[in-house]
């Protein structure tokens, strides 16, 4: 929850430059993340266990189930991080969403979308 001070606090980090926060208001319930800069914050849900917005919009099932996180390179394609591959084993971590706390099922929006629905929504969040 957004507190008065911490609305405070986010409206003037960044005082004095032209690009600054200014629209963040007390709030008395769940305080979700803007979505500027998604393309950025992989790997994705509450506990980084989707790498990619792609992976995000597949039934979970179908999302992967190992990847490695801490690859610091873009996939923009799928929009993450890339997760697979040599480099992305020499240089991250394993994941293993088997691991109780890694979970990446659940949250559905977007997995019955068509294709081309689904692709036109990645396009967009690149935008953001």
């Amino acid at each position: 929850m957004w507190t008065q001070n911490s609305a405070t606090a986010y409206n003037n980090y960044g005082a004095g430059h032209f690009l600054k926060l200014s629209h963040f208001v007390k709030q008395n319930g769940y305080v979700n993340v803007p979505l500027e800069g998604l393309w950025l914050r992989g790997p994705y849900l509450h506990n980084g266990s989707v790498p990619t917005l792609a992976d995000l919009l597949e039934e979970p099932a179908q999302r992967s189930k190992l990847f490695f996180r801490g690859y610091h390179v873009l996939d923009p394609e799928r929009v993450g991080f890339v997760s697979e591959g040599p480099e992305a084993e020499r240089v991250g971590f394993r994941y293993d969403t088997s691991v109780v706390g890694n979970s990446n099922g659940g949250h559905l929006w977007g997995t019955t979308l068509s294709a081309a629905d689904k692709y036109a929504m990645i396009e967009y969040l690149k935008t953001l």
